[in-house]
């Protein structure tokens, strides 16, 4: 009898995300109080948008006490506005950053040069000495997941609540493996009257 072969699950949507929110350097920024983002609605600002698709929402799960703000405004091809981060501290000191024309890896590494403080710095030189990059790309995710990591950027206040949401789902779904595996019943399997008779068996009385 041929041997079954093995199944190996590949990667669940909960793993890919967390993946994604904890990929490289834990975006800490000690005594945020609020963060706020003004960029175009659309067809602009493409540095900024790609920013609160990729790296937002690690920003937010690394920072959970802290407001999140993306305003999202109307932009005529007359207008010359340009996207902007601020910053607010707990101490009411205010950091702004021109994101025109800025990639996403380039606005992250600006904001964590200016708050990022000692863990950033000593990260940043870590990396260096190894040649590595020093922001992480995103992990793919396929598209037969019904929650993407680039969907966060349109809800990253909720971040949090969905990773918990996803950790309770990838729970529930492990106890109901193993309780169907615990409830099998071999012998109604391989024993049951009904079961169809081969061989000698099917000509014996």
């Amino acid at each position: 009898m041929p041997r079954i072969p093995k199944f190996t699950p590949g990667p669940s949507r909960l793993s890919r995300i967390l993946q994604n929110l904890t990929r490289g350097h834990k975006p800490v920024i000690a005594q945020m109080k609020s963060l706020k983002l003004t960029l175009a609605a659309r067809n602009d600002h493409w540095g900024a948008r790609h920013f609160v698709a990729e790296e937002l929402p690690r920003i937010r799960y690394a920072n959970p006490e802290a407001g999140i703000e993306i305003n999202k405004v109307p932009k005529s091809p007359q207008d010359n506005w340009k996207p902007e981060l601020v910053v607010e501290m707990r101490d009411g000191k205010k950091h702004t950053f021109n994101l025109e024309n800025k990639h996403s890896t380039s606005i992250f590494t600006e904001l964590m040069d200016t708050l990022g403080g000692t863990p950033w710095s000593r990260w940043k030189q870590q990396r260096t000495t190894e040649g590595l990059p020093l922001v992480e790309p995103p992990v793919p995710v396929p598209a037969k997941f019904d929650i993407k990591v680039e969907a966060l950027g349109g809800q990253v206040n909720k971040v949090p609540e969905i990773v918990a949401k996803l950790k309770a789902r990838a729970k529930k779904e492990k106890k109901e493996t193993k309780e169907k595996k615990d409830t099998t019943n071999y012998d109604d399997m391989f024993f049951r009257s009904d079961k169809p008779k081969t061989g000698a068996a099917a000509v014996l009385p």
